[in-house]
């Protein structure tokens, strides 16, 4: 998995300078931070998790040709969580166990608006692998990886509050489709999950300068998984997650 993060930031640095040296791109801006947030997650009556997360996060957003906007979103969060299995018929289990969330997201959004004033509708592809490994409860734990690809429909509204234009406020909001789930649990392997998520992000930016800003942000998400596919006798239960925090980071 590290090997793949790396390459998508080479690949895609390499192919922001490119288009930046031939002019096809008129600005690109940087971002990259730190994330906290408080996750949850549920399958009804079998078991819970719950823990916080914490990590990095960078994107990459490209104006070519205004009002097109595209941008490339990636993060990395993780921590213990507590597990608890006590839900079950076969008695209670507790214990910490290492947590892993990754995104991966792409977007092209179009920028409507002026006078301090931006509505901008969005859509693109994303990716969200998650890692829990329960072999940390001992005996009869296994790891169970679960991967996403999902079409974001957002908006993403923001406006300045001072004359100066330095202070931005704004709100994303967004609704995303799951059209493809996989999940690996132990030796098992699981087809034909779907599901939806909903976001909510407000936040406030403070530009120091034209070449560095400051990035403060609340986020919160839901995600609603549905049923797998029946394989060897087993299944990949319906499960429900939400994870909410902050974000800080520095644009440049």
């Amino acid at each position: 998995m590290k090997n793949i993060c790396i390459i998508i930031a080479i690949v895609i640095f390499g192919l922001t300078g490119s288009f930046t040296y031939a002019g096809v791109i008129e600005d690109v801006e940087m971002e990259a931070g730190l994330e906290v947030g408080d996750f949850h997650y549920r399958e009804s009556h079998i078991m819970r998790e719950d823990g916080v997360q914490g990590g990095v996060y960078g994107s990459i957003a490209i104006l070519a040709a205004r009002p097109w906007y595209f941008q490339f979103y990636m993060s990395m969060v993780g921590g213990d969580v507590e597990y608890d299995g006590g839900y079950s018929s076969g008695g209670s289990l507790k214990g910490d166990t290492s947590n892993y969330i990754y995104n991966f997201r792409g977007i092209a959004g179009y920028m409507i608006g002026e006078d301090g004033f931006c509505m901008m509708p969005y859509s693109g592809i994303g990716y969200r692998y998650l890692n829990n490994d329960l072999r940390d409860l001992g005996f009869g734990g296994y790891e169970r990886e679960q991967a996403y690809l999902y079409l974001p429909l957002g908006i993403d509204i923001s406006t300045s509050i001072a004359s100066s234009g330095q202070w931005t406020i704004g709100l994303k909001s967004e609704f995303d489709w799951m059209f493809h789930g996989e999940n690996k649990s132990g030796d098992i392997e699981f087809t034909g999950q779907d599901g939806w998520g909903i976001r909510f992000t407000p936040y406030i930016r403070y530009d120091i300068n034209d070449k560095i800003g400051l990035k403060l942000e609340a986020f919160g998400e839901y995600w609603k998984i549905n049923d797998s596919d029946v394989n060897e006798g087993f299944i990949e239960p319906e499960n429900a997650s939400n994870y909410y925090g902050g974000k800080f980071g520095v644009v440049f």
